[in-house]
């Protein structure tokens, strides 16, 4: 630690005066009740969001103002002492928030937290603990954040009694936080991709079913959306009765994909199942010298009618749930 020695007479009229001032005080005596304290609390910026944990933590900055000469010099805290008695205390702080997030309307999800300020030790008799009425905003040195943004910080004052042999009353200052997550990262990252893989399940039903693609389309949609919902719970829990509708959504295509693969395969079978045609009275269809006689399979033109049929009543139907489901996710 770094001391400076000064001889100049204003340095040695401070020495003075707390020496004498410092003589005369008891440190283990409470001054005069109530101490009146006034509070603020200024948000500085949103560090992060512990989905898994429920966890909000932030950075702000708590400033004190009460009227004593209590421990003032040798705290060891950034306090200024004012010619009349008033003590300015301010403090940077990095604080984690118990929050119950809601993930239910992810990622148009708004979260809002709770932070109280009290005194276990001290009742409302010795310490009086007040609103800062000087602060301007409690948002007024907050930096924006790129994923998160605050809607609210607003503080309450409450005071609570407790009757036991005297009825005790202990204040409590209750902040109250609003965050609502910014859509447009989370659009690019899960929105459309969910969208768009979802999307592709109409496209088998277009393709013809004797086309050896369905199939493939079908197993590359069902991967697709399968990683979509495990990128989704590596950001946010999709557990519980609080799971987001976009978890549900996802879940709902990949039953519906399954579901369009089985009718690809009903609808093929029903597409190659005919007849064997015989060689008849046909010479046209007689075998030449030294060729074997192999029964072609000739398609059913009413089977593959009705499989078309069922491909584009499965077409509509699916267009339609995809439509309601996809203005449930835009307008939560």
């Amino acid at each position: 630690m770094l001391y400076c020695l000064y001889t100049d007479d204003e340095h040695n009229s401070r020495h003075n005066l707390i020496v004498e001032l410092m003589e005369m005080h008891n440190k283990e005596v409470i001054p005069k009740t109530p101490v009146n304290v006034s509070y603020s609390l200024s948000l500085f910026s949103i560090d992060g969001v512990d989905e898994k944990d429920n966890i909000l933590r932030i950075s702000a900055f708590a400033t004190l103002y009460f009227t004593c000469l209590f421990r003032v010099v040798e705290a060891d805290v950034p306090l200024v002492a004012h010619f009349d008695g008033t003590i300015s205390y301010f403090l940077p702080l990095q604080i984690a928030i118990p929050c119950p997030f809601n993930f239910k309307d992810f990622p148009f999800d708004v979260h809002t937290c709770d932070l109280r300020l009290e005194s276990w030790s001290h009742p409302g008799s010795a310490i009086n603990l007040t609103i800062l009425e000087d602060a301007v905003s409690t948002l007024f040195y907050h930096r924006e954040n790129s994923q998160w943004e605050v809607q609210s910080f607003k503080v309450n004052r409450t005071v609570v009694e407790y009757e036991d042999y005297t009825t005790t009353q202990f204040i409590t200052l209750s902040y109250r936080i609003q965050i609502k997550r910014t859509v447009k990262e989370y659009t690019v990252r899960f929105v459309a991709p969910s969208v768009i893989t979802s999307l592709l399940i109409l496209l088998c039903f277009l393709i013809p079913p004797l086309s050896g693609g369905r199939m493939v389309l079908c197993s590359v949609v069902i991967l697709g959306l399968l990683l979509q919902l495990f990128h989704l719970n590596q950001t946010v829990p999709i557990h519980g009765s609080d799971a987001p509708f976009m978890a549900q959504f996802l879940t709902f295509s990949v039953f519906l994909a399954v579901f369009a693969a089985v009718e690809s395969v009903v609808s093929m079978n029903l597409s190659s199942w005919g007849t064997l045609s015989g060689s008849g009275n046909n010479n046209s269809n007689a075998p030449k010298d030294g060729e074997e006689l192999v029964a072609q399979p000739k398609p059913n033109l009413f089977l593959m009618q009705l499989a078309r049929i069922i491909d584009l009543v499965c077409f509509v139907v699916f267009t339609v749930i995809f439509a309601i489901g996809g203005g449930i996710i835009l307008n939560p």
